[in-house]
């Protein structure tokens, strides 16, 4: 695992013989161990006995507890450590969890919402403004656009960032200042 966290989130039921069965969930794994969070107090050094989906019975023991979070080690030789590591990242790119981005400008909706698309080859094609915002459009394009293409709408150059069915999400390569994005803007 390389020192890196993998993140993969995972349902578990964990107990032992002084606590009763209680439920977490996996956050994250790395070198240190398998980090959960349940809303059980729990203290470093307890053995926990855990079944987690996807993964199976796990014997472990306490090593951190803050808050609602913890982080076990689990006990096992080294091929069986190496076989979970393996089964923790490979569900880990599964699941693909990446950081949510973190809308900071307002978006609306325009009233002229079919704009002129150009593309790289300087090929025009219509597009249909679902939102903008000072930082970026969504729009419907016919045309298939790759991740990270520049496109110019309208009059505003553009980087391709995401798709979604039908359409593309792109960030202007120079933002409008907050208060030139209205209702009644063309691009």
């Amino acid at each position: 695992m390389n020192g890196q966290r993998h993140h993969v989130i995972l349902p578990a039921l964990c107990w032992n013989q002084r606590r009763r069965d209680f439920y977490a969930i996996t956050t994250d794994v790395s070198t240190e161990g398998i980090r959960f969070r349940s809303s059980s107090r729990l203290s470093p050094g307890e053995d926990l006995t855990c079944s987690i989906r996807h993964i199976g019975l796990l014997e472990a023991r306490i090593d951190r507890a803050v808050g609602e979070e913890f982080t076990v080690s689990v006990r096992g030789g080294r091929s069986a450590l190496t076989d979970l590591a393996r089964q923790f990242v490979a569900l880990s790119r599964a699941q693909d969890l990446r950081p949510e981005v973190v809308r900071v400008h307002h978006r609306i909706v325009p009233k002229q919402k079919i704009v002129q698309v150009t593309l790289d080859g300087g090929l025009g094609v219509s597009g249909h403004v679902l939102n903008i915002s000072a930082s970026g459009v969504a729009l419907l394009v016919e045309q298939s656009l790759e991740i990270g293409a520049t496109i110019q709408v309208g009059r505003k150059l553009a980087r391709v960032m995401r798709h979604f069915t039908h359409g593309i999400g792109a960030a202007f390569l120079e933002p409008f200042e907050p208060s030139a994005v209205h209702e009644a803007m063309t691009l």
